[in-house]
């Protein structure tokens, strides 16, 4: 009972890819949480008896909850907030910073609207790619680039610039658990992996992982994982600093 079929693949597990909530970013702007009711009517918000700003956050809060599955930080309300300043305040390594503007990065981004852009931003946070960090002091917010999220809760955020972090690092395309089965999720994250560390996927050396039938069954799995599309995703399309994937023959 319970046995495997001789000659039958096992499935791999795909790493489970926490929320952001769960993954506990640090700092003040992730102290406090929205849980958002979903198929909130942002046109329906509209009480005389509430402020402008008290109207504004409801409707923000309403129209990105759903890009971060119905639970999103105040980090968000702020980040939609110096979206709207048409300029994205970047700290980099060493406290230095800069300045990136929406327009710029929406004709990088083949002409994409400041609305994509804003999407795609909140979308980035939401996984982990960048966070809010605020400055108390000076009563001012920025943008700070993950360079590796942790892959566990308890885990240590890294930072881009920061003396330990290991370049390069590999995405894992959110979401594609969803679409493609779990033993061709795997072998997209192992074909990643090489590509970015510019050695090239070598079946052999699949063949021999656990759940994998040998080299002509790596062979099948790289070929469903070309075919998916999620081999060579590109994230960086829409990423402020690109370090979503950090493959150089993009």
């Amino acid at each position: 009972m319970g046995r495997q079929k001789p000659g039958k693949p096992r499935r791999l597990r795909v790493p489970r890819q926490y929320t952001l909530r769960e993954l506990n970013p640090p700092g003040s702007a992730y102290e406090e949480w929205f849980q958002v009711q979903p198929g909130m009517d942002v046109d329906k918000i509209n009480d005389t008896n509430l402020s402008a700003d008290a109207i504004d956050l409801m409707r923000r809060v309403a129209t990105l909850g759903p890009l971060y599955k119905n639970a999103m930080p105040r980090a968000a309300i702020t980040l939609d907030w110096l979206i709207d300043t048409g300029e994205l305040p970047i700290m980099g390594p060493a406290g230095t910073g800069t300045m990136i503007p929406i327009g710029e990065m929406a004709e990088r981004w083949r002409g994409a609207s400041h609305e994509d852009v804003r999407e795609s931003i909140h979308r980035l946070h939401a996984v982990g790619a960048l966070l809010i960090e605020d400055n108390d002091e000076y009563d001012v917010s920025f943008i700070r680039m993950v360079a590796k999220r942790p892959a566990a809760p308890g885990e240590t955020w890294h930072f881009d610039g920061g003396e330990d972090v290991v370049v390069p690092q590999t995405c894992v395309p959110a979401g594609m658990g969803e679409d493609i089965p779990a033993d061709v999720a795997g072998t997209v994250i192992f074909m990643r992996s090489r590509r970015s560390q510019l050695q090239t996927p070598d079946p052999d050396e699949y063949g021999k992982h656990d759940g994998v039938n040998g080299p002509d069954h790596a062979r099948e799995l790289f070929a469903a994982a070309e075919a998916s599309g999620y081999v060579d995703y590109k994230g960086c399309d829409v990423c402020p600093t690109g370090h979503l994937c950090t493959r150089e023959d993009q």
